[in-house]
């Protein structure tokens, strides 16, 4: 009886020390959305649905800018058309962009799906039908340069 007691008490305490030793591992190497996403990213394609509607022209010009103090700014051409500042959901893998150029003075969040892999940083549409036909492609121009694959 004594041995069986003290052969569980083993077992539970290993399981805990791996369980602990696994958890440490994992936040070491595990590394924030939001770190990854700062710096500017060029757009490179533009679908609406499964058809790319991308000219040249949009791709050389257009850029989203995400700065530590979570804001951001887009440029056409160097040009500033929008910034406000932004969240992310880490869980859900949701970027919410919050404008300070909203037709209204107050500002909604917008949200889109965001996925990161390789320096290519996509946005896709939510909330509304028309909204998720729409995805966005970016590469990374400046910025953080430790990225692995999500």
């Amino acid at each position: 009886m004594k041995t069986t007691c003290n052969t569980w008490i083993l077992g539970i305490c290993f399981i805990l020390f791996a369980g602990s030793t696994f958890a440490q591992q994992a936040s070491k190497s595990g590394q924030k959305i939001i770190d990854l996403v700062v710096g500017t990213w060029q757009i490179s394609q533009v679908y609406d649905g499964k058809k790319q509607i991308t000219s040249n022209s949009d791709t050389l010009v257009q850029t989203i800018e995400f700065t530590r103090e979570a804001k951001y700014i887009t440029r056409n051409n160097s040009q500033k058309i929008d910034s406000g500042l932004f969240r992310i959901n880490e869980n859900h893998k949701i970027l919410y962009l919050e404008s300070k150029n909203s037709a209204d003075g107050e500002a909604r969040p917008v949200e889109w799906g965001l996925s990161l892999q390789n320096h290519i940083l996509t946005l896709s549409g939510r909330g509304s039908p028309h909204a998720e036909r729409f995805k966005y492609i970016y590469t990374r121009k400046s910025g953080t340069k430790k990225m692995g694959t999500e």
